[in-house]
């Protein structure tokens, strides 16, 4: 399909994505943390076979990523989002009604296709295709999705509490259909698919014809790239799921615990506005170049900040959700700065396969590393060696020049 991008960074295209991205990602991935303690009071089950089916559930949309995002380059995510979103309101309501860990699993394999249909790579791949300024466009949308951990959790705690945990699940899935689900359905609609001649890659004379996946594949730099976010999921993955039970372990109330997770969006969402204000033209590897070393020391923050108590512990979630929520919008512009925008959401989806074992298992091995060291402080030791490996990926992987004109 041809044609010029046509929508604004402040139309209805953005801000209508951007609702369906909070609420996608608070109903089908952060509110689960929530469900673990009431399942296991009520159905036995252990943390880590929990935690289990998150992953596995991580794995199933990863490993779809290529061909759903191959499918929105040549077809657009007019249809795929909007019925990702309707099997996402499928799977809680299966989610209310369970009793045996095997359909568990199976529940959480289709949240994991709902998760890979319609949340972030498609958004992304639409957002790069059809807005004229797509960078403000995925910033915008980011700057939303960015609350959508301090809207989850608080919201599911009291659905939770008030209904219980089954009749919660309910309610999520009705907040799926009346807002992402609609929304994808009306917003999207006139949307295009990516052009084929969107701004090659610097390959020589055959780059339209050749795959673009193929191409970037064969460049040292997309995987040092993809082992920088590789790194950044794993760690994000399994701090996300476990920071509640760290931070119970440090002496803090459920309420507080709450409350300090729940800053990671505002601190996401100032963290991307702060680098949109300060830096409007921002170049995804110089500023990475940044991000990658600060988010680390957040770790290592971590770690020792136990006698500054409760004032530490907010320092740490600002500047951990900030860091964290910047690195995730270089992730998708640093694709168009580095290897082009031609085949943006296959490259995006090849980047969340090459990922999805660090991403997928990173709750279950937090789990179990926490079980065989006896607590977290050993964990975070690790995420901090980690993170610093990812800093050096990330300086490799931008140290050639630009792909594409940003």
């Amino acid at each position: 399909m041809t044609g010029e991008r046509r929508f604004s960074p402040t139309g209805s295209l953005v801000w209508g994505l951007a609702a369906s991205q909070l609420l996608g990602w608070a109903t089908l991935y952060y509110a689960f943390t929530l469900f673990v303690k009431p399942m296991h009071e009520e159905l036995g089950w252990s943390v880590t076979a929990m935690n289990g089916a998150l992953t596995f559930g991580l794995f199933v949309g990863d490993l779809s990523a290529i061909p759903i995002g191959r499918w929105v380059d040549r077809h657009g995510g007019h249809a795929i989002m909007t019925i990702g979103a309707a099997l996402g309101a499928v799977a809680l309501l299966l989610w209310s009604g369970v009793h045996h860990i095997g359909t568990f699993y199976a529940i959480w394999a289709l949240i994991g296709l709902a998760q890979a249909s319609s949340l972030m790579n498609p958004a992304m791949t639409v957002l790069t295709a059809n807005v004229d300024d797509y960078r403000r466009g995925i910033t915008y949308v980011s700057f939303v999705t960015g609350l959508a951990a301090s809207l989850a959790w608080p919201m599911t705690d009291q659905l939770i509490r008030a209904l219980g945990w089954r009749s919660a699940l309910w309610a999520l899935a009705l907040i799926q259909i009346a807002i992402p689900m609609l929304l994808n359905a009306v917003v999207l609609r006139g949307t295009r698919a990516a052009r084929p001649s969107d701004e090659p890659m610097p390959l020589g004379s055959d780059a339209h014809r050749a795959s673009p996946l193929r191409q970037v594949m064969g460049l040292p730099t997309f995987w040092a790239f993809a082992a920088a976010f590789s790194i950044y999921w794993f760690v994000s993955a399994g701090t996300t799921i476990h920071m509640l039970p760290i931070l119970l372990e440090r002496g803090v109330s459920q309420d507080t615990a709450i409350v300090l997770v729940s800053l990671y969006g505002p601190a996401q969402v100032f963290g991307r506005m702060a680098l949109f204000v300060l830096v409007p033209d921002f170049s995804a590897r110089h500023t990475g170049r940044i991000m990658y070393p600060l988010w680390t020391m957040t770790l290592l923050l971590l770690l020792v900040i136990k006698p500054l108590g409760l004032s530490g512990l907010i320092i740490f979630s600002m500047l951990f959700g900030s860091t964290m929520g910047t690195l995730l919008i270089l992730r998708q512009t640093g694709v168009v700065e580095i290897f082009g925008a031609r085949g943006y959401g296959t490259i995006t989806g090849a980047l969340s396969t090459v990922s999805i074992l660090p991403r997928t298992t990173a709750p279950w091995i937090f789990a179990l590393m926490r079980d065989s060291f006896g607590g977290y402080d050993w964990v975070i030791a690790i995420m901090f060696v980690l993170t610093a490996i990812g800093s050096v990926a990330y300086w490799i992987a931008t140290r050639g020049p630009a792909a594409a004109a940003a």
